[in-house]
């Protein structure tokens, strides 16, 4: 259960911010929280849930501190993104001649 909870703890903190716009990027940043997720699952539990605590507080410090700063973070928006699919590219755009 820990383990599951860690990556969870780590993709909410990973959504306070856009996804970067390259797609090499965009896709490492995806997969990290889950792949970390399984390769730290196997520490030690009490290891497991103070990263599981030290994520939810930096997550909350995070929102807190953007919001203080007017900059408040589009939380949902940053997921309903990562859940949409990417649109073609225009044909002729950034291809060579």
């Amino acid at each position: 259960m820990l383990p599951i909870l860690l990556g969870i703890s780590m993709w909410f903190q990973q959504k306070l911010n856009p996804a970067p716009t390259d797609p090499a990027q965009q896709a490492i940043f995806a997969w990290m929280p889950w792949i970390f997720m399984f390769m730290l699952g196997s520490f030690a539990s009490g290891l497991v849930l103070y990263w599981i605590a030290n994520n939810t507080i930096t997550f909350f410090q995070q929102y807190t501190i953007m919001s203080m700063h007017g900059k408040r973070p589009d939380l949902f928006g940053n997921i309903k993104s990562g859940f949409q699919k990417k649109a073609a590219a225009p044909e002729g755009k950034g291809k060579a001649k």
